[in-house]
């Protein structure tokens, strides 16, 4: 046979075996529909359990569906019923399940439930053993045991009792808790159930030592974030506030502390940091837009890590139609036992939006603590200015010193679905403290985000201010309140509200008060929709001014670095409208 014929043969026999593979290969069968429908439960919790148990409701929108397979999940629809409703109390459904088929490929599937008589609570049993048997709240989380006698048996308040124990009991140190007893008797002739739980809570544990991988920070600026001492009562929330603060300092990508119950000594666990370290520099270049400011640039430097006791230090170019600046910061973290941190910063600036101008120099230092849990920062600091505010103009030279308590609470810092913030700020100055003028001012910022239902957020926002001083005119307009903007009033320009003096120009008032509120609803994605309502001015007196009205939509999206927003805003007294465009966390 010649090489030719060879290869003729072999393509004859491959042809030949595709062939007989075609006609033994099983026919496909083809794509079929089903439409669902569950009657005779009105219960809206009961009826969505039901759907989202049932396997051909989870199934009914495959393309690969089949007539074979429709079937099967049908047979299998009466005991996934049946489970579905048994979390409920209803042991004994009646369910009639019909599958008709007006064509081939088209399917109805139709479920007629009668849930038919509850089972009910006979006998409840609940009590805890071991140390903390007598220690709040495990009394009271056994005496008001949710279901008493003669109520319908819901196991999910069952279980969301049990659950409330074991939590409890992990945040109060009980590490070693378990159910010794916990079981529902369901006497299905009677329609009964009996509950008996016996929850031990075992011993108490405390904090041992706590101990760091080794790292380029000394051990006593990282023991500064300590949220408890060594013999406390051991508290997961507590470990996890200590975690959350060394992570959000400066040195770290990563901070895991875990608690070492393996190596517990007596009642005392260690507690066990490791890190994943950042690079010791960091450069930023950003670019950017804002209605208020107009384009901006952004040049930035920050140096992590001088030394091992965390010195650190910071600074940044900000460019834009109404800001030219220069900030720089130095900081020296404390060291352990003590809580408190220095900073000393200083600026240069040339700020020029519509209201003012003005030409600015700052610097002093600054003690940080917290307090109560909020964040107190103690400040003094030479400010120099020469400013023009319509017809006002000046140059002052103050000493300026000042208290600022801050609170932050949220689920999330980008991206929150509930929290909230507060920040109150006493500043003043004196001239016989070598100043060149007198003043007191206080200032108070309060923000609240809470979520209504998986699309739904409501944002509030409150400010408010007031200074009190002999000579206001003389004073530089960082010091003065003036209102619209961005986030101020939408609807009017960066700072275009306040009193006017005799010749209509803005300058200033001694109170500040705006509001906002506003809802989003989330679309599809990271994008939403915003309508909002804004409200407020600066004042002389008072009894003196305007509240000024803005109200808008906007769209949100929500981008890796916090909300970008763009807003249509209508000013109601002015008949006029305004775009609106900010980015960053909405707290």
């Amino acid at each position: 046979m010649n090489p030719v014929s060879c290869i003729h043969l072999r393509v004859s026999e491959l042809l030949s075996a595709l062939v007989l593979a075609a006609a033994l290969a099983p026919v496909p069968s083809f794509a079929a529909d089903v439409e669902c429908l569950v009657e005779g439960v009105t219960n809206p919790e009961i009826l969505k359990n039901i759907e989202a148990t049932l396997s051909i409701i989870r199934e009914q929108d495959r393309d690969d569906l089949t007539p074979a397979r429709i079937e099967q999940l049908h047979e299998r629809a009466p005991l996934e019923i049946q489970k579905a409703v048994e979390p409920f109390g209803y042991y004994h459904p009646a369910i009639d399940a019909s599958l008709t088929s007006a064509k081939k490929d088209k399917f109805r599937a139709r479920y007629a439930i009668a849930l038919g008589e509850p089972v009910r609570v006979r006998d409840v049993n609940v009590s805890a053993t071991g140390q903390g048997k007598d220690m709040p709240p495990f009394p009271r989380l056994a005496a008001e045991f949710p279901l008493k006698a003669g109520d319908v048996l819901d196991q999910r308040l069952y279980d969301r009792r049990k659950a409330s124990f074991a939590s409890v009991a992990a945040d109060s140190g009980f590490l070693d808790a378990n159910f010794t007893v916990g079981v529902i008797r369901i006497h299905r002739d009677e329609n009964l159930a009996d509950i008996h739980v016996v929850f031990d809570t075992g011993p108490r544990y405390r904090f041992g030592e706590v101990t760091f991988d080794s790292t380029s920070v000394d051990d006593r600026v990282l023991r500064s974030y300590l949220t408890f001492k060594k013999g406390d009562p051991f508290r997961y929330d507590r470990l996890l506030a200590f975690q959350a603060g060394l992570g959000g300092a400066p040195y770290f990508s990563k901070v895991e502390a875990v608690a070492r119950r393996d190596l517990a000594v007596g009642n005392e666990v260690p507690v066990h940091v490791t890190f994943s370290t950042r690079r010791p520099r960091r450069y930023e270049v950003g670019v950017g837009y804002g209605t208020d400011t107009g384009p901006r640039l952004l040049l930035g430097v920050e140096f992590r890590r001088l030394n091992r006791a965390g010195h650190r230090y910071s600074g940044r170019i900000n460019v834009s139609e109404v800001e030219l600046s220069l900030n720089a910061e130095y900081v020296i973290p404390s060291l352990y036992p003590d809580t408190h941190a220095y900073s000393v910063a200083a600026l240069a600036a040339h700020l020029d939006p519509d209201a003012y101008t003005t030409d600015r120099f700052a610097i002093g230092p600054t003690r940080s603590q917290p307090r109560f849990g909020w964040l107190e920062s103690i400040t003094l600091s030479y400010e120099y200015e020469d400013f023009t505010v319509g017809s006002d103009d000046g140059i002052t030279n103050l000493i300026i010193g000042g208290i600022t308590y801050r609170l932050k609470r949220a689920d999330d810092d980008i991206a929150p679905t509930r929290g909230h913030s507060v920040n109150l700020g006493l500043r003043g100055a004196d001239q016989a403290l070598l100043s060149s003028q007198s003043f007191l001012s206080f200032t108070a910022t309060g923000k609240w985000i809470h979520t209504l239902t998986d699309r739904l957020r409501v944002l509030l926002r409150v400010d408010g201010g007031a200074t009190s001083t002999p000579a206001f005119r003389e004073l530089p307009p960082t010091v003065r309140f003036f209102a619209g903007g961005d986030n101020s009033v939408r609807g009017y320009d960066y700072e275009s509200l306040g009193p006017l003096d005799d010749e209509g120009h803005v300058i200033g008032g001694h109170l500040l008060l705006t509001s906002s509120a506003e809802i989003q609803v989330r679309l599809k994605g990271k994008f939403g929709l915003a309508g909002f309502y804004d409200a407020g001015n600066a004042f002389a007196h008072v009894d003196q001014g305007i509240v000024e009205q803005g109200v808008g939509s906007g769209l949100r999206w929500q981008s890796p670095v916090g909300p970008i927003r763009l807003d249509l805003a209508y000013a109601l007294r002015h008949d006029d409208w305004r775009v609106h465009f900010t980015m960053g966390p909405d707290l």
